[in-house]
């Protein structure tokens, strides 16, 4: 007999720890930007060539997400996926009779949200896995979006186990908002250090407009934006490493979007 258990988990999607790159190529021709005007745009990036915009364009097709509705204001979690009012069904084997190793199974899922409401449009983040603790292994199912609050989600038998499901859509429509608003949400650090004088500053493909002067670490050949605030006191040439430092929480919404947990219900077969 085979036992099914779907759950539906959130979590903080935050892994960046602060680790030190002790090894990394630092550019020594630098430059010192000065302070710019406020008034200027945050985080321009440098334009595309033709073919690494279609490449570009290409990269976004193959990741693309479905466009889910924005947050209503002020934010209700009652409109948001809710794992405890919503329900799958096990379709029933195609050839009929009992379950057998390398059979596919196959499970409707319809999402809901707090108030028991069907959703009407999909984007939900939803992870299937068919695991076995005891062998240590586990195979990925396959979820289909029907984009209006149902997923299908499809397995091959290959042993006894459990399916875990993970998501919410709400989720990523806020994520959206915070990449596209907060660009310098994760942020890192790097060293600067001559004789026995050493200084901190925080560093980022872009940095938002002050007064403070800017060290440049574009790379010549790429194109690729690296900048950093210039010490008070040491020069560009002096930075030593870069490091990871960290991330700021604007997410009071996010925090409960993500860190919801419960069980749906148990099935059998």
């Amino acid at each position: 007999m085979i036992y099914i258990l779907i759950y539906i988990f959130f979590t903080t999607v935050f892994p960046f720890q602060n680790n030190v790159i002790d090894s990394i190529d630092i550019p020594r021709a630098s430059n010192v930007t000065l302070p710019v005007n406020v008034q200027y745009g945050f985080c321009k990036l440098k334009s595309l060539s033709p073919k690494e915009a279609h490449e570009e364009k290409l990269l976004l097709e193959s990741i693309a997400w479905p466009q889910t509705p924005p947050l209503s204001s002020p934010n209700s979690l009652s409109k948001t996926s809710d794992p405890a009012h919503s329900s799958f069904i096990i379709l029933p084997r195609r050839k009929g009779g009992q379950w057998q190793m390398g059979d596919k199974l196959e499970v409707l899922i319809q999402m809901c949200d707090s108030q028991g409401y069907p959703k009407t449009y999909g984007g939900d983040v939803l992870f299937a896995r068919l695991s076995n603790t005891a062998l240590g292994a586990g195979v990925a199912g396959q979820v289909t979006d029907y984009l209006n609050g149902a997923y299908y989600a499809a397995f091959t038998l290959l042993w006894e186990g459990s399916v875990t499901l993970v998501h919410p859509s709400e989720a990523v429509t806020e994520l959206h908002r915070l990449n596209r608003e907060h660009p310098d949400r994760i942020f890192f650090k790097s060293q600067f250090r001559s004789g026995s004088v050493t200084e901190t500053t925080t560093c980022n493909v872009c940095l938002r407009p002050t007064q403070q002067p800017v060290c440049n670490y574009t790379d010549l050949r790429t194109g690729e934006p690296w900048l950093c605030y210039k010490p008070k006191e040491l020069s560009c040439d002096d930075r030593i490493n870069n490091f990871n430092g960290g991330y700021e929480e604007k997410i009071s919404t996010m925090d409960k979007l993500f860190k919801r947990s419960a069980f749906c219900r148990n099935s059998s077969l």
